[in-house]
């Protein structure tokens, strides 16, 4: 289960539910949330809560029709493995901020880790000598981290998809999400979980048969006579979003943490 950025106790603040809940308001609550997190990171093109990722790339073929380099062959299967002035010059790395590299390791042969004994211990590259990380800012913790999520490496990177393996730590912390940190703000991250999944919480209520709940809209008449009303549903049409995955105040408030190199990559 990926770390969470939101806890469901701010999005129950948020609606004003601070007192005791029924288990269908929760489970409400919990369920858009759930789907709020997850359009933030369709849209982000990542997980941007901390945590250790391992990934395999490239997950393209980045190769050119007429490189060159040598045949290599193993005990089953021979591969090709290209000159390294026909690689790739940057890797993108698909969860940032980068806060460090565990390991990483080049294996020409190794499949997306797929064949028994790929990437072993004798592929395994240095930080600082074999590659390093395009390391652009500093923490409050005074340790630098790439906010890019690019990697650089002597000479250049293999094209052949399947062919690096990293595991490395990226993501925002608790306190940077919640604007804490002294120097790195993800506050807005959060905001926008929480904003979306309020709205998804007003959008199932407003679904809902009767008045119950958090309704279908603002009140634009009340009497108390045989007590009936009217609201504004064309209000609430417009809070809710409609079919829309994210609002664009949402994706306005996100541009600043959008992996933008990885769609280029």
């Amino acid at each position: 289960m990926p770390a969470r950025i939101a806890d469901i106790s701010e999005l129950l603040l948020e609606l004003g539910l601070t007192g005791t809940i029924s288990d269908k308001e929760r489970a409400i609550a919990n369920i858009c949330l759930r789907r709020a997190e997850a359009a933030v990171r369709r849209h982000l093109q990542y997980d941007p809560a901390q945590d250790t990722r391992t990934d395999y790339y490239p997950q393209m073929d980045h190769r050119v029709p007429e490189r060159q380099g040598v045949w290599e062959a193993n005990e089953t299967h021979a591969y090709f493995r290209e000159s390294i002035e026909y690689g790739m010059e940057d890797l993108q790395l698909k969860h940032i901020p980068v806060r460090s590299i565990t390991s990483l390791k080049v294996d020409y042969d190794g499949r997306f880790g797929t064949k028994n004994e790929s990437f072993p211990e004798s592929s395994a590259w240095i930080e600082g000598t074999d590659f390093w990380p395009n390391y652009d800012k500093v923490d409050s913790q005074g340790n630098s981290f790439c906010s890019d999520g690019i990697l650089r490496a002597e000479g250049g990177w293999p094209s052949a998809p399947g062919t690096i393996k990293v595991v490395y730590v990226a993501g925002y912390t608790d306190a940077e999400f919640h604007g804490d940190d002294e120097v790195v703000d993800a506050s807005p991250i959060l905001e926008a979980v929480i904003d979306e999944a309020t709205r998804r919480v007003h959008k199932i209520y407003s679904r809902m048969k009767g008045r119950a709940g958090f309704g279908k809209g603002a009140f634009t008449s009340e009497n108390l006579g045989d007590y009936s009303y009217s609201v504004n549903t064309a209000a609430m049409n417009r809070l809710i979003g409609g079919g829309m995955d994210l609002l664009p105040e949402t994706i306005h408030k996100l541009q600043d943490y959008v992996n933008w190199g990885l769609s280029l990559a």
